[in-house]
């Protein structure tokens, strides 16, 4: 395509690029500097893991590789599925790298890459008559949460599994009961957690709920569990509904609170012990879809509008700090720095000032004609990971 080339142009003669492609420039513009690229196969959307001297990445004919922090050299490759890694993220915790598939999650040893474990989670759908047969539980897009004994595993079929991280065997498993909201008098309807969240006692989930049949509507909900046992604190159903999988995004602890965001760009923060509504907060404008979730740094929330800006609001009472425009719906979830926000729109990569806004840096992926950022970032040291068209790459903070 016209406009691919176009960007890939724009990654060898930064000079032009303003003029070629709007604010992205090539890697080496305004301080950032390429410290390793290494082609890979395909594209995959989970973030990278790192752990000590090793980067994870997950690629898009289904392998796992732990590169060197410093080199990008390939440690070791191991092909744990035919269909790529497309979980939101990759988790490292205890010597163990958790990658979550497609219906499916692997647990492989950290150092040397031999898979300790495989898990389905359970069914997305229950309770239906022959000849409908019940699909399998879904974790693309999903995104998982670990401490240093269980990893926790959100999938469609509104299920969160608990597994020992190191052997996988199942925990606990929480799934939801009928609700209230649903129109038809028999059957389960579909439903599906995509994130969860483990916070000191508590793993929160967002879950999303099909009532009706179609899933033209759709209830957002969020939920606190016992992270020993799987037993309900609390479940709250949000003021805002829609369609589909209406609620995606990764829950965020600040303060006494929690941070949740639904596609269609509201922001709410509830009391973490409750599951109170203290503030919401949405764009006036807002017209496109938000799939990132929302970032917390220190006592302020970084959120896309959907209005084509993105905002620092005060997790205190969600009032604006700045705003500051930006090129598109932002593609993946942020990284949040010390000095940088960073994200994907398509095949560009953003730096933003942490504290005002400004744009600071935006490059296109190089070394390509196709270029996509296709997964979140992950930054260690002043360096930033992410996965790209058949690539990993690294670079220098700005």
């Amino acid at each position: 395509m016209e406009t691919n080339h176009a960007l890939r142009w724009c990654s060898i003669v930064f000079a032009l690029a303003s003029a070629a492609c709007g604010s992205a420039t090539g890697v080496g513009a305004h301080g950032i500097k390429e410290v390793w690229y290494e082609t890979q196969v395909g594209d995959s959307r989970a973030r990278p893991a790192v752990a000590g001297e090793l980067v994870f990445f997950g690629t898009g004919n289904g392998r796992v590789i732990a590169r060197n922090i410093q080199t990008g050299a390939a440690i070791w490759a191991t092909a744990v599925s035919n269909e790529a890694v497309n979980g939101s993220n990759l988790v490292a915790m205890a010597g163990v790298v958790v990658a979550p598939v497609v219906h499916e999650v692997i647990g492989l040893n950290a150092s040397t890459g031999a898979v300790l474990w495989r898990y389905n989670p359970p069914l997305d759908t229950a309770g239906v008559a022959p000849p409908d047969t019940p699909l399998p539980g879904t974790v693309t897009d999903g995104r998982i949460d670990a401490d240093s004994t269980t990893v926790y595993i959100p999938a469609w079929g509104a299920s969160v599994s608990a597994l020992d991280i190191r052997t996988g065997q199942r925990k606990w498993v929480w799934q939801a009961a009928r609700i209230a909201s649903d129109t038809a008098t028999t059957g389960v309807f579909r439903s599906g957690s995509m994130s969860a969240t483990v916070y000191r006692d508590t793993v929160f989930a967002t879950v999303w709920h099909f009532t009706n049949r179609q899933g033209g509507t759709s209830d957002a909900w969020v939920l606190a569990l016992n992270a020993k046992t799987g037993a309900e604190y609390w479940g709250v159903k949000l003021p805002d509904a829609g369609s589909g999988t209406f609620i995606e995004a990764q829950p965020r602890p600040i303060g006494n609170l929690l941070i949740v965001r639904t596609l269609s760009g509201h922001t709410y923060a509830l009391t973490r012990a409750e599951g109170q509504i203290t503030w919401q907060f949405a764009a006036v404008q807002a017209s496109s879809s938000t799939v990132s979730s929302a970032e917390v740094y220190s006592d302020i929330v970084y959120v896309d509008g959907g209005d084509g800006k993105l905002y620092a609001l005060r997790g205190a009472d969600g009032s604006k700090v700045w705003d500051s425009p930006i090129s598109g719906a932002v593609s993946r979830d942020m990284l949040v720095t010390q000095k940088h926000i960073v994200f994907p729109i398509a095949g560009s990569l953003y730096f933003l000032d942490r504290e005002t806004g400004r744009e600071v840096a935006a490059i296109a992926q190089p070394h390509t004609n196709d270029p996509l950022f296709s997964s979140a970032a992950s930054g260690s040291n002043g360096r930033v990971f992410v996965s790209a068209a058949d690539a990993a790459l690294c670079v220098t903070e700005p």
